[in-house]
């Protein structure tokens, strides 16, 4: 007999990510390549996210939403507009919680670093502007999101942007974890009210895949640009 979706399949999603990411990370260490590792530990996190929904799926008696129609690209302007508004709205407490411009989060710090290899920084940007939007939705607007729909619009929307967010914490700069937290979670809680809205509006994850694509993009331009080009000249 189907089920319907829980919470305990979206920790069961979550968790197959974790194994699937340190399983692979830790195979791959073995190599001696610590680039190469962090490459195949993404690659295994997608793959244990996805390969647990797809077996849970097929169990389900409600599909999540995942149709994406051809203007469903137009909101990446959506999420490219909020990253800009949060990124100047928090740019003060960024600046006087990190004066030395270090990205709050380990990702981004791998693809502002200059030492970090073509190859890497690819793989980064695959994984952020498609491979995390696809995976992140199917997981917390497709199967949270399903798993307590029953209750209130503004409590579905908070509770799946609460944990979107706090599942963020295990990217955050290790050294200074509090600074990060302070700068990041709140921003990533209010993407994921932005993403909640557009699901339940749209009934589908198209949309969310597609404002969450564009705010990694913007994300992910900067910190490739050359740094001197975003110094404020003196006046």
């Amino acid at each position: 007999m189907l089920k319907p979706w829980s919470v305990v399949d979206f920790v069961l999603i979550w968790l197959g990510g974790i194994l699937g990411a340190g399983v692979i990370y830790a195979a791959a260490t073995v190599l001696g390549d610590d680039e190469l590792a962090v490459v195949l530990g993404l690659a295994g996190q997608y793959i244990g996210s996805l390969g647990v929904y797809w077996l849970l799926r097929r169990q389900r008696s409600r599909p999540v939403g995942f149709n994406v129609e051809p203007t469903d690209v137009l909101y990446v302007g959506i999420g490219l507009l909020l990253q800009t508004v949060l990124a100047v709205a928090f740019l003060p407490l960024t600046l006087l919680l990190f004066p030395d411009r270090t990205p709050p989060q380990q990702v981004a710090q791998a693809l502002a670093d200059i030492e970090s290899s073509l190859l890497l920084k690819l793989v980064l940007v695959l994984a952020a502007v498609l491979l995390a939007p696809i995976t992140e939705e199917l997981m917390y607007r497709g199967v949270l999101l399903r798993a307590v729909e029953g209750r209130s619009r503004r409590f579905v929307m908070v509770v799946t942007a609460l944990v979107f967010s706090l599942a963020h914490v295990v990217g955050l700069d290790p050294e200074r974890p509090l600074a990060s937290a302070a700068v990041a979670l709140p921003q990533i809680f209010l993407l994921g009210l932005t993403l909640a809205w557009v699901t339940l509006r749209a009934k589908r994850l198209g949309p969310a895949i597609f404002v969450h694509s564009g705010w990694n993009l913007l994300a992910v331009v900067i910190l490739l640009l050359p740094q001197d080009l975003l110094e404020i000249p003196p006046t």
